[in-house]
C-alpha cells in the first residue's frame, strides 16, 4: 500500500509519543511504500533537531533519524514525493 505521511506522522517513527506504535507499524509493513513530500524532508530535519535541543532525542537517535532520510528516493515522475525504504 502507498502511504503518504506528514512530517509529523514520520516523527513519531523516532520519537515514543501517541501514535508511535501505528506508526511504526505501517513503516515496518513490507507491503507499505511510506512517501513523504520533499518540504517534509526539512521540516523532519528541524523537528529531530529541536528535540535534540530538548533533550527529547539522544545523539545516536538524532543520527539514526537523519540517516533515514538520506537513504530516501527522489521520484521526480511523481513530483516532489520522496519513497523512504524501511529497512
Amino acid at each position: 500500500m502507498n502511504l503518504f505521511f506528514d512530517t509529523s506522522a514520520l516523527v513519531k517513527f523516532f520519537h515514543e509519543e501517541e501514535g508511535t506504535d501505528i506508526i511504526t507499524d505501517l513503516i515496518l509493513e513490507q507491503n507499505n511504500e511510506i512517501w513523504i513530500s520533499e518540504l517534509g524532508r526539512l521540516e523532519f530535519i528541524s523537528a529531530v533537531f529541536r528535540r535534540f535541543r530538548n533533550k527529547e532525542l539522544d545523539e545516536g537517535q538524532l543520527n539514526t533519524a537523519i540517516d533515514s532520510l538520506v537513504k530516501v528516493q527522489y521520484r521526480p515522475e511523481l513530483g516532489t514525493g520522496v519513497q523512504i525504504e524501511s529497512q
